[in-house]
């Protein structure tokens, strides 16, 4: 059986919403957001590494690693 972990997640116009990285959840400072590129990085090791850009609902964008992103649905 896969592993359907493995390999690139999210598509263009996913909505996702940032992972918590406090230690504390705090429903008010959930940020989401829509994919707007997705990037693949190798690390030093060889090993591919998948970045997406994201336009957050106030506006902004910002790069993230995929294991730091949920989706909404």
């Amino acid at each position: 059986m896969p592993n359907a972990l493995i390999g690139q997640r999210f598509n263009l116009d996913d909505r996702v919403i940032r992972k918590f990285t406090t230690g504390f959840p705090n429903k008010f400072k959930i940020k989401r957001g829509s994919i707007t590129e997705a990037l693949t990085k190798t690390n030093k090791i060889g090993v591919k590494q998948y970045y997406y850009k994201v336009l957050w609902d106030d506006k902004r964008s910002s790069e993230h690693a995929q294991y730091s992103l949920e989706s909404v649905e």
